[in-house]
């Protein structure tokens, strides 16, 4: 299931009041046929109290009547914009942008350019700063890129920021807890990587894993060089300011929160580390570079839905001109 109707439900009386955009809290359920492909079935469009206006909520499915065809066309375009902007905003922006920039500042505050670590996750953060400035001069600005062409409109950051709120732990940001999390795979030890996939052609999971294996084993490599024993960790005075200023200070306000790992053995300092270079590298790619393969035909990955849908209360006239020219309500 795709579910975006908590986190968006808040804001959609907030969206309405602005010009050119609306939004719903939108739930679509997902068919896995015999190909290996996901079959939308259902979608849900909700519309929470405003006003004097009631709750609205209607359920949408395929169907080969004129009317309805065009309706359940509709409610996908919906839910693609949903899905577009929670894929800008949340996925790339705020778990490959924003939450780097804390690791990035505790490394040059507490490693010294010598320290074995700082020069293992360089590589990964040296633009991150510069290139998320730049993103902020242009995309995420008051009246910026995002601001101007996405549903979410002037509350794009906003909304970003009650997403990192509810949703960003930083032990499910690795790759395999990440699919794990989402039920998109479940522990197998006699499978691949560990893991048995719900959905086998899957290829961010397919290709990431690989990816994910391949850094995990430099990274462990390099680690037991340096640390051959947990002493040599727990006493790298270094190295532990690093870590409590990433949770202390760069995500302060999730300091306590109980899922932060230890760092006291090589284990622990692996995965930290695996997991820091995964999102720097490997998940960036994976929601940056594809973007324009699958949105640079509009239709095909929609940022924004201008227009209510027909059903919810219609006029005659505007119900009439739906029937009529459907395509151009659609458009």
């Amino acid at each position: 299931m795709l579910d975006y109707h908590d986190l968006y439900l808040p804001y959609v009386s907030k969206v309405r009041e602005l010009k050119n955009t609306t939004l719903y809290g939108s739930r679509t359920l997902f068919f896995l046929t015999k190909q290996g492909t996901l079959k939308p079935l259902v979608i849900e469009l909700t519309r929470p109290i405003i006003g004097d206006k009631p709750q609205w909520k209607q359920i949408f499915t395929p169907a080969s009547d004129s009317t309805n065809l065009w309706l359940w066309r509709l409610a996908k375009t919906h839910v693609l914009a949903h899905d577009t902007g929670y894929h800008e905003i949340i996925s790339h922006w705020l778990r490959t942008h924003c939450v780097v920039e804390p690791f990035v500042i505790a490394t040059n505050r507490q490693l010294s350019t010598m320290h074995p670590i700082y020069k293992l996750l360089h590589p990964h953060l040296r633009y991150t700063l510069e290139i998320n400035s730049l993103g902020r001069q242009i995309l995420t600005s008051a009246y910026g890129v995002i601001e101007d062409t996405f549903f979410t409109k002037k509350y794009s950051m906003e909304l970003s920021s009650v997403a990192y709120d509810k949703l960003w732990q930083f032990d499910l940001q690795g790759l395999p807890n990440d699919l794990i999390h989402r039920g998109m795979a479940v522990e197998d030890s006699n499978a691949q990587h560990g893991l048995k996939l719900a959905i086998e052609d899957y290829p961010f999971a397919n290709d990431g894993l690989l990816i994910w294996d391949a850094i995990k084993q430099w990274v462990t490599d390099y680690v037991n060089h340096y640390y051959p024993s947990p002493s040599i960790i727990e006493s790298d005075q270094e190295l532990q300011a690093w870590w409590t200023e990433v949770r202390t200070k760069g995500h302060s306000d999730k300091s306590e929160e109980p899922w932060w790992p230890n760092l006291k053995t090589q284990k622990d300092l692996v995965d930290i580390i695996t997991t820091i270079a995964w999102i720097a590298s490997a998940h960036h790619s994976a929601t940056n570079f594809a973007q324009y393969a699958y949105g640079g035909y509009f239709p095909n990955r929609p940022t924004i839905a201008r227009n209510n849908m027909p059903t919810e209360d219609p006029t005659k006239e505007e119900w009439e001109k739906f029937v009529n020219k459907p395509e151009q309500t659609l458009l």
